[in-house]
């Protein structure tokens, strides 16, 4: 029974990626949520790519990148899938299979805001009924299409070790596609670092120009502050799902299949991956003035590494229940269930210069949350002056003020 079953691994993973939740709680005030975080790339760049406040998501990104390539050199067979290629039970997903599941979880995460990180990880671990239905109908959706389509199905799957090679195993090409793409991520990174130059104040301003200093001082080095709580993050959050086997299809396909059971083949190591983040997550939040159930003399109103009063806890609160939260979380199971990929263990992928995930899955993804994204708007010719006017806002400027259960856009 379970004969494919990793409590340990799944425990010391979801320990892992719970610690990595609670560092960027704790220390920046931030949310992680692995959708969230990669389509504010497309959906937001400007902001993403150059503003001060979110530089750390790109140090964030870089680290994951570089603790897999890391982990690949101390573990060449961490990726190693011998039983998708062996077991008839489990499914290799065909190309077609990872363009529409990718784009599917790209448009179902950004329509429902959240995915198994930002709503499961963070979300149910501060208690939120809006992320718990999430999370049930992401699950409810995923074991259905999984369970559904057969092993041997001939557009979304294709079981044969050769093209399951093809698609997943590294190439001079798509590793020097992660090479290139880390240069950049670097770059831009890298550019954050310098110092912002700002006017001097002339003598007639006195006092109130060195106050405005003295502001802005505080804000650069907020910014700054964010990058090593989000490092840190990063390389736990990579670690964390390779340890417990979440970047491995069989381990993803071995869950959600639940025609698996009455053949002891099921593999519930997901929940225990879960369970485990959860816990540390929840702890993290009985630091966090307001979300704290337990009683806490040490808890924090501003993050460790920030400074009042511009840092501040960025804890989404919506509590809305509605049909674009349940609606696209079904959507975003189905793209799971169809590609045995969600964003965090897409990342991991795609750094091990997986060519399925960099050069299907992914491009849909950012897809998806691009028309997922217009989609959440009213057609101009239903806006009013005003309402435009707070949308072009909107474009220029990224805000927390946001009902993205995942925290980060």
């Amino acid at each position: 029974m379970f004969e494919y079953f990793t409590p340990v691994a799944g425990l010391i993973g979801g320990v892992l990626i719970g610690l990595a939740a609670a560092a960027l709680l704790l220390f920046n005030g931030d949310v992680l949520g692995a959708s969230g975080l990669m389509s504010s790339f497309v959906v937001s760049p400007r902001a993403t790519l150059t503003g001060p406040e979110q530089r750390w998501k790109l140090w964030f990104v870089l680290a994951l990148f570089g603790a897999t390539r890391i982990y690949l050199l101390i573990d060449p067979t961490a990726l190693d899938d011998s039983r998708t290629v062996t077991d008839a039970d489990v499914p290799v997903v065909s190309s077609t299979g990872y363009l529409l599941g990718g784009f599917l979880v790209g448009f179902g995460t950004r329509l429902g805001n959240g995915c198994t990180t930002g709503h499961g990880i963070c979300g149910m671990a501060r208690l939120s009924l809006r992320s718990t239905a999430g999370v049930l109908s992401f699950m409810l959706s995923g074991v259905l299409l999984a369970s559904v389509l057969p092993p041997d199905n001939k557009t979304f799957r294709c079981h044969t070790e050769e093209v399951y090679d093809q698609l997943n195993e590294a190439t001079p090409a798509t590793n020097g596609a992660v090479f290139g793409i880390a240069a950049v991520v670097a770059a831009f990174s890298l550019h954050g670092l310098r110092p912002r130059r700002r006017p001097k104040g002339n003598a007639e301003e006195g006092a109130l120009a060195e106050q405005d200093e003295d502001e802005a001082t505080r804000i650069d080095n907020n910014n700054r502050n964010k990058i090593y709580a989000a490092v840190v993050a990063g390389i736990l959050f990579a670690v964390g799902l390779m340890v417990s086997g979440m970047v491995i299809y069989s381990k993803l396909f071995g869950f959600l299949d639940v025609t698996l059971i009455p053949k002891g083949t099921w593999d519930p190591t997901l929940v225990v991956v879960m369970g485990g983040g959860v816990v540390v997550s929840f702890a993290s939040y009985q630091f966090v003035d307001g979300f704290n159930l337990i009683t806490n003399e040490h808890k924090l109103s501003c993050p460790i590494s920030q400074s009042p009063p511009q840092g501040a806890f960025h804890v989404p609160t919506n509590k809305t229940i509605d049909l674009k939260l349940i609606a696209g979380e079904l959507i975003f199971g189905l793209g799971w269930g169809m590609a045995g990929l969600c964003p965090g263990p897409a990342i991991v992928r795609a750094a091990s210069g997986c060519p399925a995930a960099l050069t299907r899955w992914w491009p849909m993804f950012f897809l998806g949350a691009l028309v997922a994204e217009q989609a959440k708007k009213p057609p101009a010719r239903f806006q009013s002056p005003v309402m435009r006017e707070e949308t072009s806002e909107m474009k220029m400027c990224e805000t927390y003020e946001d009902s993205n259960e995942e925290g980060i856009r």
